[in-house]
């Protein structure tokens, strides 16, 4: 049974989400707009504002994890809510540049709650088929949010004052909680399971999984590899673009693309997921490689590529990539186990942000040794290889395994 609206709660859990997601999309770019127009930063200040708002999630993020797995995660949801509204406000009357900064890095903070508070959530009220729904529904819900936040971001800060935006920000936060008393029976059912002391290292439960769990392995490798090509090539697309000849207007419509791609894999997912499970990830990271390598090996060899192109690969690649995200994300859910699956989406989440970190650092260097398209060569490359070789350990049976040791049983 994979209908969702009869379960108690999720319905409400949807409604935060989509308030959350919102929201996080507007002070997104709100924040950055502002430190633009508003308080004319230079591009230091703009960079370590990045690294503030990105970098508690590399950090602090397992830790939050481990935290909310020994807690009630309603009270996680309303803490992590409350503390986005609250600095959403102190953002509009921060009176200097100085304490903006410092208040996007606490904004930066406020948002890690969330995340491992809902994977708790979702796997205590849904059983393994509505997992695979529930993806498809989280997905569609932030791709269709990345699209619409901005433009509304846009919207009141031509209509208004430029932060206005984070007003409505600070209002959906409000709005959030008010969605989460009806979770209450969820997290108190949970309470009453036994609960695992917690481990030493915060990393500990993934790495344990990942080295037991052999389908859970395989999604990990796929989604992490493809994070870190994420970060090799995707600061240079802007680039790469003007050196081909694009108007200015193109990288906007690739952003788009890429998110119109992957509201479509969530639309196919279900049933791809059913047909094709535990190669999902890896033939997702095969066709994402494919649609970075193939502009790359056109422009080095002096073939020029029509805008039109340039959009059907990015629809793919946002769709490959999105299929090899849910599917790990379904697969956590599935096989993490129930009493730290807050610490292992958190851990998980924060081994992405730093493959994130490194990945445009290492593409930099390379772009300026090697050419900007040749950076797409590598990079495609790299994830085809990749996504061959877990394939081939998938085919042979050496990932086969479901449910090993560390994989917990699914209420």
């Amino acid at each position: 049974m994979t209908d969702m609206n009869s379960v108690p709660g999720y319905k409400a859990l949807l409604a935060a989400r989509c308030t959350s997601s919102v929201a996080l999309w507007l002070d997104f770019t709100l924040i950055f707009s502002l430190l633009s127009y508003h308080w004319h930063a230079d591009a230091i200040t703009i960079g370590v504002s990045s690294a503030l708002y990105g970098l508690p999630g590399l950090v602090l993020g397992p830790f939050l994890g481990s935290l909310t797995d020994r807690r009630n995660p309603v009270v996680m949801l309303v803490i992590s809510y409350l503390a986005r509204g609250v600095t959403s406000v102190l953002l509009i009357v921060a009176p200097d540049l100085q304490v903006f900064v410092l208040l996007v890095l606490i904004k930066g903070i406020a948002n890690l709650g969330a995340m491992p508070a809902e994977q708790i959530l979702i796997r205590s009220m849904l059983n393994k088929d509505q997992l695979v729904s529930n993806a498809s529904v989280m997905t569609a819900v932030d791709q269709l949010t990345k699209i619409c936040a901005p433009l509304a971001a846009a919207g009141m800060t031509g209509l208004y004052r430029p932060a206005a935006g984070l007003g409505l920000s600070a209002a959906l936060a409000i709005v959030g909680i008010l969605c989460l008393p009806a979770l209450r029976r969820v997290a108190s059912s949970r309470t009453r399971q036994a609960v695992s002391a917690p481990s030493r290292w915060h990393y500990g439960p993934l790495l344990q999984l990942a080295r037991e769990n052999r389908r859970f392995r395989q999604a990990f490798v796929c989604v992490l590899w493809l994070t870190a090509i994420l970060g090799l090539y995707d600061p240079q697309l802007s680039l790469f673009l003007k050196e081909e000849g694009m108007p200015a207007a193109a990288f906007g419509m690739i952003v788009s693309c890429t998110a119109g791609g992957a509201l479509a894999g969530a639309l196919a997912f279900r049933t791809l997921h059913r047909r094709h499970g535990r190669h999902l990830p890896s033939a997702g990271l095969v066709a994402f490689g494919l649609t970075v390598l193939l502009p790359g090996g056109l422009a080095t060899g002096g073939v020029a590529i029509p805008l039109p192109l340039w959009l059907a690969l990015w629809i793919a690649n946002g769709g490959a990539y999105g299929l090899t995200a849910m599917s790990f994300g379904v697969t956590l859910q599935q096989e993490s186990p129930v009493e730290v699956i807050g610490t292992v989406s958190a851990a998980a989440r924060s081994a992405q942000l730093g493959a994130l970190v490194l990945g445009p650092l290492l593409g930099a260097s390379m772009g300026r040794l090697l050419g900007i398209p040749l950076v797409f060569v590598l990079s495609g490359s790299l994830a085809v290889m990749g996504g061959v070789v877990m394939l081939w350990r998938t085919q042979g049976g050496k990932d086969l395994v479901v449910g090993q040791a560390g994989s917990a049983e699914h209420p």
